[in-house]
């Protein structure tokens, strides 16, 4: 595993837009990405196993550089200032406590961090090839994937919910191996960019990468949209008004959305580690004299261990595999024909984990398990908003049973759009979590149909690697990506408790449908 101590920074510095607009923005951000802002970063690392051999290392640096300074263009509110909004009673929904905004186009923009470091090591010791990967039993442990030192260190804006003043929004690091290896780490706050915003912004970047190596560009994914205000304009009702309407927040509250509450810092097993965000997510008193809070539930912080070790695995299942599990789901009594690959995947991994964790903890007490699902709003709300929609539109849902199809259906466009009324009118959008990890939880992200092994920087046409999603190493998380083997198939990152994760892979249910 690289050690900080090995490595050598040739580079440490901000790349702003090529030229600066003479019209200064303050862009307030969506209902939604207020509340990501607790969020971990947005990131990625793709590892290249060369660049061309008629091309230097200073050029490779310099040329990538060059790309992304012109791809700001595109995307200067990456450079601008990510901060809260000031705080205005009696004003509109974005003037509220807590409300994030953009500021760009202004001499203070603090940019988007730019690093390279230099490693006297082989890119191949890092990962496996795919093929590897997901041979034998499908499964690599990835426990000594040095995430954190591929990735830029320095906080970002928002970072503990108070903190902003010139620190970026984006940090961007370059990672140079012996052999011409290289490494690209990008993390983006989340209240900026969900996994699809995070590819557009790459792809094209990737893109104007290749025309700098004269290589033929590939076609860009899409014209990114920076339009937050399209998004609170499919909130239902007035969103600006004394307070929310009932029927609306009614229908809202009916919907499968956790309300954890992470103000109750007297809960048991509240961490104090979470305590000084908790209070950067209050409003002064003054604020709340006369402000009575929305209805939450008391989270589970006793079945989420943080000292216990977590391991990574890497799952591969073969599109052979996930149409069995598909046939199995839709051949159960009174099964619905409209369950997905994905929907069947995910009950699958939501059983043998369930299974895995009784195991271990010897059949103690039943209590609720839930499965915790990341849904898009793009596509939920009317009129739907485009594919390239940059944000995070996101909120999550809770599944208990297998039956993912009835919970997500509940998510019609008018649901939304009351969801959307009801968050806009929270004292707080960082004080209530839709989901949760440790024991008791699975939180599911999809990355699914996103090109992610298709960047290509130099134009070589080499795929990556390996492409490492950015993920905590938080007992509870799973996050399913298409695969590169060539089979059609997926990969599973999961993150489960050190124990219940060998009595997953010991467990073989796990892999029934593989033979």
């Amino acid at each position: 595993m690289i050690m900080d101590t090995t490595s050598h920074i040739l580079h440490d510095s901000r790349v702003l837009p090529p030229s600066k607009s003479p019209d200064p923005k303050s862009m307030p951000l969506s209902i939604l990405d207020a509340m990501c802002a607790r969020f971990s970063p947005t990131g990625a690392i793709w590892l290249f196993d060369q660049y061309s051999v008629i091309i230097e290392e200073s050029c490779l640096v310099d040329k990538l550089r060059i790309a992304l300074i012109d791809t700001l263009k595109s995307f200067p509110h990456l450079a601008g200032q990510l901060q809260w909004s000031k705080v205005q009673l009696g004003g509109s929904h974005t003037e509220r406590f807590n409300r994030p905004l953009v500021k760009y186009n202004t001499d203070s923009d603090p940019g988007v961090e730019w690093k390279v470091v230099k490693y006297p090591y082989a890119i191949s010791s890092l990962a496996p090839v795919p093929g590897e990967r997901s041979n034998n039993s499908g499964v690599w442990i990835g426990n000594a994937f040095p995430q954190q030192v591929l990735l830029s260190q320095t906080p970002l804006a928002l970072h503990n919910l108070k903190d902003f003043v010139g620190l970026p929004a984006v940090s961007i690091q370059l990672n140079l191996f012996q052999n011409r290896g290289y490494a690209v780490g990008i993390k983006i706050a989340h209240p900026l960019a969900d996994a699809q915003s995070l590819m557009i912004f790459v792809s094209q970047w990737a893109q104007n990468s290749q025309a700098r190596f004269k290589s033929e560009p590939t076609p860009q994914i899409s014209f990114p949209v920076f339009a937050p205000s399209e998004l609170d304009a499919r909130a239902a009702g007035d969103i600006n008004g004394d307070a929310a309407d009932p029927k609306l927040r009614a229908v809202a509250r009916d919907l499968p959305l956790h309300r954890y509450d992470w103000w109750d810092t007297s809960a048991p097993g509240y961490s104090p580690l979470f305590i000084p965000t908790t209070e950067n997510s209050r409003p002064p008193p003054e604020q709340m004299s006369n402000t009575s809070l929305s209805p939450e539930t008391r989270a589970p912080w006793e079945s989420w261990d943080l000292s216990r070790p977590v391991t990574y695995a890497l799952i591969h299942f073969t599109a052979a595999e996930l149409d069995k599990m598909k046939a199995t789901a839709r051949a159960a009594t009174h099964a619905r024909s409209d369950i997905s690959r994905l929907d069947a995947l995910l009950a699958h991994l939501f059983r043998a984990v369930n299974q895995a964790r009784s195991r271990i903890s010897k059949g103690g007490e039943e209590e609720e398990v839930y499965l915790n699902v990341t849904l898009d709003a793009r596509r939920r709300v009317s009129p739907p908003l485009p594919d390239a929609f940059l944000g995070s539109p996101l909120f999550l849902t809770h599944i208990k049973a297998s039956d993912l199809r009835q919970t997500m259906g509940r998510f019609t466009p008018a649901a939304v759009a009351a969801l959307l009324h009801d968050a806009a009118y929270e004292v707080s959008p960082q004080r209530l979590w839709q989901a949760f990890v440790g024991a008791r939880h699975l939180l599911v992200t999809s990355w699914l149909r996103l090109p992610l092994h298709d960047v290509d920087f130099d134009g070589s046409g080499r795929r990556p690697r390996y492409v490492h999603p950015v993920m905590g190493k938080i007992d509870g998380i799973v996050q399913v990506m298409d695969s590169d083997v060539g089979d059609k198939g997926v990969d599973v990152g999961l993150y489960l408790d050190e124990e219940v994760m060998a009595a997953l892979l010991e467990n073989e249910e796990l892999r029934r449908f593989r033979g």
